[in-house]
């Protein structure tokens, strides 16, 4: 493989340290306030390198809060191409997937993440992503599956216990799910969520026993 031409090396290390500068810039001035000059400083940061994932993941917000979704979901999209020497990458995808499920753009999410998962295979936390948005887009089958990945590539979280106990559920497969859901809890007695889950999940097993004997 040749070698980069010295000069067109130093253009590129120009390239990603202004890309760089002007993101730091528009953190700074969003935590001054200034939302208009903080998205000035994105749009600064992606013309000096448009394959700047951070800046990518936060201008990809900008545009779903703006209610530019197609801008948003192709922004978010081009992270998937990036190199694979990109500093972070998996991690920025997920939060991109994080910010999709927080504003309930589920089906942006679940393709974002189908997506992941194919090319970071061993990331647990994109499966746990694509089990959440399966899920919330009626998936069901994929949703569980999705977890049990997640669980099989880190066997001792318990919040993707309670998240496979919780894809069981909406699979209606309820004797499955409250087995899971009683280890949630078990290994955390303090979680609310999971307690509740349990006890949803034990809710729907009673009204099915009680239509089974009508």
């Amino acid at each position: 493989m040749k070698k980069p031409a010295p000069r067109a090396k130093a253009k590129r290390e120009r390239s990603t340290f202004e890309a760089e500068a002007a993101y730091a810039d528009s953190m700074f001035r969003t935590a001054l306030g200034d939302i208009e000059g903080a998205v000035s400083a994105l749009q600064r940061a992606l013309e000096w390198d448009p394959t700047y994932a951070p800046a990518i993941l936060s201008m990809g917000s900008v545009e779903y809060q703006r209610k530019r979704k197609a801008q948003g979901r192709r922004l978010f999209q081009s992270l998937l191409a990036l190199p694979e020497n990109t500093p972070d990458l998996s991690e920025i995808i997920d939060e991109a997937g994080d910010f999709l499920i927080q504003r309930r753009e589920y089906k942006d999410g679940l393709a974002l993440y189908r997506a992941a998962v194919a090319r970071f295979p061993k990331v647990a936390s994109l499966h746990e992503g694509l089990g959440c948005c399966a899920g919330h887009e009626g998936f069901h089958g994929e949703a569980v599956a999705a977890c049990e990945r997640a669980l099989e590539l880190e066997p001792g979280k318990q919040e993707f216990v309670n998240d496979l106990g919780w894809s069981l559920v909406l699979a209606a497969r309820y004797e499955e799910a409250a087995k899971v859901l009683e280890r949630a809890v078990s290994a955390d007695p303090s979680d609310g969520l999971a307690r509740e889950n349990l006890r949803i999940c034990r809710t729907k097993m009673a009204g099915r026993h009680r239509r089974s004997e009508a």
